[in-house]
Parts: C-alpha cells; structure tokens; sequence
C-alpha cells in the first residue's frame, strides 16, 4: 500500500478543524472582554462628568457668616453638600442614565470652603454580563473649593 503525497494520513486528519475552532474561541474571548473593559471606562468617565457637576453645585451650597467687621467668611456643611449634590443628580436624571447610583460619601474639607463627593454605579457589560450578573461596581471622587471674589 503506497500513501499519495500531500494525503493526511488517518491520525492527522481533523487536527486543523480543532485549531481554527480554538482561535476563534480566543478571539471571541478577547473581543468580548474588551468590549467589556470599554464599556466600563466608557461608564466611569460618564460618572465622573456627572460628579463634577454635582460637586461644584454642591460648593455653591455655601452660607455666609459674618462677625462684627471681620471679613465674610464661606462655610459648607456636609448635609448642605449632600443635599445640594442629590437635588443636582435629580435635576439631571443621572439616576436613570447608571444603574444603582448612589452618594457614598459627602464630605467638607476642614478648611470648611472645599466639598469632596464619591457617587457609585454600577456598569452591566455586555456580552459577559452573565458572568457578573450583579454588575461591575464603579466609583468616582471628586472636589470643589469655593471662592468669594470681589
């Protein structure tokens, strides 16, 4: 029995098919978790837009103290800024737009004139959203100073 050349023999046969279906499963894989890590960095970026709005309403959430012919002093409180900071997140509809948005933290430097906030999300990618069918959680910090200028 003589084998024509260039013919795969018996053991050889179908080695190919199991390589391509591989590669394709590795692509697969490779292009879902980017659209995934996308998809996140596309939500913590749109957060951190939202949080700079609501934190530099929340720094003109300032009252005005003065005593005596001392000059005019700012002063914000953590309920001012956390109430400031909800009513803007309202106002704008970010609650619709990020699944499970929340302030987790509002906070006044001790300087009394800088209002630090951190909101948190939460991002469903595609694709691979069954694999984390809570979500992934995002949060952001940001801060504003307040300044009174003549």
């Amino acid at each position: 029995m003589s084998k024509e050349k260039g013919a795969p023999s018996g053991i050889e046969s179908g080695q190919a098919t199991v390589l391509i279906i591989g590669m394709i499963a590795i692509c697969l894989l490779a292009i879902s978790a980017t659209l995934a890590a996308t998809a996140v960095n596309s939500a913590s970026r749109a957060l951190l837009a939202v949080a700079d709005g609501a934190v530099a309403a929340a720094a003109d959430s300032y009252t005005l103290s003065t005593v005596g012919r001392s000059p005019a002093r700012l002063r914000l409180s953590p309920v001012d800024v956390h109430n400031a900071a909800s009513d803007y997140l309202a106002d704008t509809g970010a609650g619709e737009r990020f699944a499970a948005l929340r302030i987790t933290d509002a906070t006044v430097d001790p300087d009394g004139i800088t209002a630090r906030l951190s909101l948190g999300a939460t991002v469903h990618p595609p694709i691979v959203g069954w694999f984390v069918p809570s979500g992934v959680g995002i949060t952001v910090d940001v801060r504003a100073r307040t300044v009174l200028t003549r």
